[in-house]
């Protein structure tokens, strides 16, 4: 008996292997191997749903995304297709789905402005959203439906245009009834992301910042929405005021124009004709000709090393960004560098790797052009400032020149335990970094020496990328987080929008035509699940280990996997994240 026990279990176990890997297979093929596309229609009404949340990087980061159901399109993707479409003659209009997905105000404008380009070009586009976030916030999701011809809304749906609020948690009071005793220095007033460990609420610098940023924020959002829509300011304040809207209150006010179910809203969308097409496969018809642009992603929290490389859209490695930057400037067919940051920043050391790449790049007779998304803040911007120029979404969040750095001290929290710990050491400041206890005197004035040392060489290098006056510095940096829309104005940054602006900064730097074709080459190339297969058995990765890294394409501690499930459920858990550096934005998240 036992050996027929035997003898099922490893059938169970081949049948289980042989599955995983038809599955594999099948995913391989699937990404790598598409099959041919038909020829694509005389009249076409493109198709997206933004149901799904929309990736601003690389995209290629995850094969078992598109298994999931994820996204295959990036945000580049998306614009690029909208402004090829808009000189497309067979292309009559465009269909967007959406309303569930959050979408940031940054990302919003990127493709307000792709929108807006579409449909100068005599297009029609037309918005359906079942709700608004009825239950929720659904501000920066109309925002972008505003910018549509016409927007459709079910009639159970509800508008919650409702404002912008930020909210952040405060652990002080907390961890001084556990005996946590936090020792942290920031620099300077507006470098506020330790006071959610070292206070009981929100300080008056960190507290006029932020409000700063909200009425940048609303004066973007009820521009834009009330110059789409014909509405006056005042009016449209009102109306936020007075939200959540019901179905019928929000068509009355002029803010939706039809209301009517999914099948009511296809019935209409036929009417016009044309047949509808996904974007995605629009999309992937279209040739890349003209001047090759490297383009290089530089995705959330910065780190110091490799990170196993930028192929994720959560991780900025600064080892793979740089090396990535130096292998685009020794690419003679490469005429420039565009390099993407959506970043809160994180590791100092680590951003000034990527800025130094740039400043070689720049060196070896490379324009580099640095784009920022949602953030580009503290290591973020730090990463960028070293470019040629430097182009924002108004709604981008960005500065933060500013750092903070210290530890926990447990002891107190030990000794109510009935726990009593003893050192041994050898040198006056070994030890300075132990979680049990505090500072002393000389560990502390070395530590606030290095803090003063970075801020100082921060604001140096900022003055010197920038050409800003001395005087101007403390204006500018001290921690302070600024919109694109307010980085402008103090010169932070050189001009607004998103990539589309960036390749037209490019061409003027090349001495192009502005209607001169180019072509956007991500730098590393990327790599399929065979090749992650491969350079993970190389450096020694047990095959279970290199198979997970083929499908999964990038690894992160288990809390942070965690983190992204919760995510739906909790909310921005980004508050309560380790920090990944000196140099980050204060943890706040968007009300939703």
């Amino acid at each position: 008996m036992r050996l027929i026990g035997r003898i099922v279990l490893w059938g169970f176990a081949l049948v289980g292997l042989a599955v995983t890997l038809a599955g594999a297979g099948v995913v391989v093929a699937l990404l790598y191997f598409p099959t041919q596309d038909d020829d694509l229609p005389d009249r076409i009404v493109l198709r997206l749903d933004l149901n799904e949340k929309l990736v601003d990087g690389r995209g290629d980061g995850a094969p078992w995304r598109a298994v999931l159901g994820e996204p295959a399109l990036t945000l580049r993707a998306v614009v690029a297709a909208l402004d090829a479409a808009a000189d497309d003659a067979r292309v009559i209009g465009l269909s967007v789905r959406l309303g569930a997905a959050p979408i940031g105000i940054a990302m919003a404008q990127e493709l307000r402005h792709a929108i807006a380009r579409f449909r100068a070009a005599g297009k029609f586009a037309l918005a359906y959203a079942q709700s608004f976030d009825g239950m929720g916030d659904g501000t920066p999701e109309y925002y972008l439906a505003a910018a549509f011809d016409e927007i459709w809304m079910q009639p159970s749906g509800t508008l919650a245009l409702t404002g912008i609020a930020l909210e952040m948690p405060f652990f002080g009071e907390t961890l001084d009834k556990i005996g946590v005793q936090p020792e942290f220095e920031q620099r300077h007033e507006y470098k506020a992301a330790v006071e959610i460990f070292t206070r009981a609420g929100i300080s008056r610098p960190a507290r006029q910042s932020l409000e700063r940023v909200l009425a940048s924020w609303m004066r973007q959002i009820v521009g834009g929405i009330g110059s789409d829509r014909d509405i006056a300011a005042n009016r449209l304040r009102e109306l936020i005021d007075r939200a959540p809207l019901l179905a019928a209150e929000a068509r009355d006010a002029g803010l939706i124009d039809k209301l009517g179910y999914r099948d009511e809203f296809l019935a209409a969308l036929r009417e016009r004709g044309g047949k509808r097409i996904d974007l995605s496969r629009y999309a992937s018809t279209l040739a890349q000709v003209g001047a090759a642009v490297a383009l290089i992603y530089g995705t959330g929290p910065i780190e110091a090393g490799d990170g196993g490389g930028p192929f994720g859209d959560r991780r900025f490695s600064a080892d793979a960004v740089a090396n990535a930057i130096a292998q685009a400037a020794r690419d003679q067919a490469i005429r420039a560098i565009i390099l993407r940051i959506d970043s809160p920043g994180g590791s100092y050391i680590a951003s000034d790797r990527v800025r130094r790449a740039v400043l070689q790049a720049r060196q070896s007779g490379k324009t580099v052009i640095a784009s920022m998304g949602e953030y580009a803040a503290s290591g973020g911007y730090f990463a960028a400032m070293a470019a040629n120029k430097i182009v924002a979404l108004p709604g981008t969040l960005t500065g933060s020149i500013g750092v903070f750095g210290g530890k926990f001290a447990t002891e107190a929290m030990w000794r109510k335990l009935g726990v009593q710990w003893s050192r041994i050491a050898v040198g006056a400041n070994a030890g300075m970094w132990s979680a049990i206890t505090p500072f002393q005197p000389s560990a502390l004035a070395r530590h606030r020496a290095a803090i003063d040392a970075i801020y100082s060489d921060f604001t140096a290098k900022l003055a010197r990328d920038r050409k800003l006056a001395a005087d101007r510095i403390d204006a500018v940096a001290r921690g302070r987080v600024w919109t694109g829309a307010d980085a402008l104005e103090i010169g932070l940054v050189d001009a607004l929008g998103g990539l589309t602006k960036a390749l037209v900064l490019t061409r003027a730097a090349l001495d192009l035509a502005a209607d001169a074709p180019m072509r956007l080459v991500l730098f590393p190339a990327a790599q399929s699940p065979i090749d992650r297969l491969r350079g993970a058995l190389a450096k020694g990765v047990p095959l279970s280990g290199a198979l997970t890294r083929m499908l999964a394409g990038t690894q992160g501690p288990p809390i942070a996997a965690w983190a992204r499930w919760l995510e739906p459920i909790f909310g921005d858990l980004w508050a309560l994240r380790p920090r990944a550096g000196l140099l980050q934005l204060l943890p706040f998240r968007l009300v939703r």
